[in-house]
């Protein structure tokens, strides 16, 4: 069934198209991606869909009774409910029919042969069936749980909620509103890993449509059936994820320059074949006749097939120190002085040319590891030893609406006076900013990606020992992000950078730092090796280690499904006290914890509730895709 239509839309500012007249068609069960550089359209066409914008040529079709769906703040309907309320309100009308239900079968008990009641209620039955029966308080728990929000928080009003928190709200309110058409515009923005993971099964079980617009290539791939490119105002349809998409389209250019070429060839032999005949007053009618198959040929001839390039070109600088010692977190626990420790036992060395990635889910204390490790938080307890003298770069996740009123230009010669003003130019040129740009725009009044280009550009100027970035892939484009992972890649300093982007992760770390449970639990190697080996595996590992060292586990700490590991190959710290007898009896009492927490495991609630223990999706290794 096709929900909507575009039909040769196109949408015009100050009387010129923003893009080429765009055509495209999204079926029931699709979900569709709608990818492109920054700037080019995508977020319009959006708009356009859902009627916020008028289309100036054209139509957009879309098919009778279809409900779309479209993430913004209006999905929040009363801020003085509470969250639960607000839920619940999605489900007005399946708690009226459950109510008439009730009368009915109260009726009934009086009247058992009354057949007009039996047929109301079959009726009523019928129609709560279609709209959900009575599932719809689970999937509300689930749907809160599964976006961070614990049953503790559900009865405040929704007005006491901090602008991201409202955000995720309207994002769970959507879900549970179930449209036909559900549109989203860069999901994954400040969504854990835990919770992408999720939403990604999700999104694929949905029966009605998803048309996104995504940044985040592990998301497109894993969800998207189909891809829709805007490039250079045209609008391209590919069939597949993203990796498909990217084959498709290194295919069709093959063959458009295969075509290109071929047309060329031709026309360079009527020319010829004009201009040697043509002069000769015997050849001349054939001459004039190879002119009009040249013009005819001109007028239908491809152009130039051309692959867009990114504009923008980072270039990190960074001290080497190639594999030495840097810091040392000894037994560290992190937290803040008015509360509990987010982290305990956090013990790991940071070397020169390490590119840690740290990972995990929202509020489990990642940014506070690095606001630690920068001495803006005091450790709780344990030692930080900084091994040398260190230079730190940072970039904050929520440097975002820089209020500052100088020019791009001004900015960057106020904070590099020393440098040349043709340098200064070259260099916001290939972080794609023009001369226009860097004289007339002011700093407070760009976009977010554009922001962020220019916090890039300026730390590219400092030269570090550590750089730290905290989520800096937000609000960029998949052609810039793709630049920033090559620049990070072949780094030469030392990288923290915490990020929910696998692919990102995958692309520049070689060491990941998993952050879970009150614990930081170090792996060397790459994301992909990391999922291949399971978070279950690596805690085990941890926890025979604490084991051994007389470490007690956290006392929030989820029971693991790890399959027996070998023991670490590593020289114990306090084995002395320790027997065999008194290990053996530890192990006995850890497998009854763990079998009263697995039989728990069959019961709703258990996993409904925030304050009990949450499977996390990395537990389980992953099987090989399709």
């Amino acid at each position: 069934m096709i929900l909507l239509q575009a039909q040769n839309a196109v949408k015009e500012f100050d009387g010129k198209a923003l893009f080429e007249p765009v055509s495209f068609e999204i079926k029931s069960g699709e979900r569709v991606a709608l990818i492109g550089l920054n700037g080019t359209g995508k977020s319009t066409i959006l708009k356009m869909v859902m009627g916020y914008l008028p289309v100036d040529q054209g139509q957009i079709v879309i098919g009778r009774d279809v409900t779309i769906g479209y993430l913004s703040q209006d999905v929040i309907s009363d801020e003085n409910n509470t969250l639960y309320e607000e839920a619940g309100a999605v489900f007005a009308d399946v708690r009226k029919l459950i109510a008439d239900i009730d009368a009915i079968c109260q009726k009934m008990a009086a009247e058992p042969g009354n057949v007009q009641l039996q047929n109301q209620y079959a009726d009523k039955e019928a129609l709560l069936e279609k709209k959900g029966g009575y599932d719809y308080q689970y999937r509300i728990n689930t749907i809160l749980t599964m976006f961070g929000f614990p049953r503790a928080v559900w009865n405040r009003r929704i007005s006491s909620f901090s602008g991201g928190e409202k955000s995720r709200m309207a994002f769970a309110k959507l879900l549970l509103l179930n449209p036909d058409l559900l549109i989203l515009d860069e999901p994954t923005n400040h969504l854990d890993i835990v919770t992408i993971e999720w939403l990604e099964g999700y999104l694929k079980s949905y029966k009605g449509a998803v048309f996104f617009v995504s940044h985040d290539k592990a998301f497109i791939n894993n969800l998207a059936t189909k891809i829709l490119e805007l490039e250079s105002g045209v609008l391209s349809v590919y069939y597949g994820n993203y990796d498909q998409y990217a084959l498709e389209k290194q295919h069709r250019y093959e063959l458009a320059l295969k075509q290109y070429n071929r047309e060329q060839g031709e026309m360079e032999k009527i020319k010829r074949f004009i201009t040697f005949y043509m002069p000769k007053p015997r050849f001349a009618s054939r001459a004039h006749d190879r002119e009009k198959k040249l013009a005819r040929l001109e007028k239908t001839a491809l152009d130039k097939p051309r692959t867009v390039r990114n504009k923008v070109h980072i270039d990190f600088r960074g001290a080497t120190r190639d594999e030495r010692k840097l810091v040392r977190f000894d037994d560290v626990a992190i937290g803040y002085p008015d509360g509990q420790p987010l982290l305990t036992h956090v013990d790991f060395e940071i070397r020169g040319r390490d590119h840690i990635a740290v990972m995990g889910a929202n509020g489990t204390g990642k940014t506070t590891l690095v606001r630690t490790l920068m001495g803006k938080l005091k450790p709780l307890s344990g030692s930080i030893d900084f091994l040398t003298r260190l230079s730190i770069g940072y970039l904050r996740q929520d440097f975002m609406n820089i209020q500052d009123p100088r020019t791009v230009f001004a900015y960057f010669k106020d904070n590099f006076p020393l440098l040349e003003d043709q340098k200064i130019y070259n260099h916001l040129g290939s972080f794609a900013f023009s001369y226009e740009d860097d004289n007339n725009k002011t700093v407070d009044s760009l976009s977010g990606g554009e922001q962020m280009r220019v916090i890039l550009a300026k730390l590219c100027l400092e030269n570090y020992d550590i750089l730290i970035l905290d989520e800096p892939t937000n609000h960029l484009d998949l052609f810039t992000k793709s630049e920033l992972q090559d620049a990070l890649a072949q780094y030469q300093g030392t990288l923290i950078t915490v990020s929910h982007d696998r692919d990102f992760i995958d692309a520049v770390a070689d060491r990941i730092i998993y952050v879970y449970e009150g614990r930081a639990y170090v792996h060397e190697g790459s994301y992909a090796d990391f999922m291949a080996m399971g978070l279950d595996r690596i805690v085990q590992v941890q926890k025979d280690k604490d084991a051994l060292n007389g470490l007690a586990a956290p006392k929030n700490a989820e029971p693991v499904r790890a399959e027996p590991v070998a023991p670490v190959a590593e020289k114990p710290k306090k084995v002395s006290e320790f027997t065999a007898e008194k290990l053996m009896d530890k192990i006995a009492k850890k497998e009854d914890e763990l079998q009263k927490l697995q039989e728990l495991a069959d019961e709703p609630d258990y996993y409904q509730d925030m304050t009990k223990p949450r499977v996390c999706p990395l537990f389980t290794s992953p099987s090989p895709r399709d």
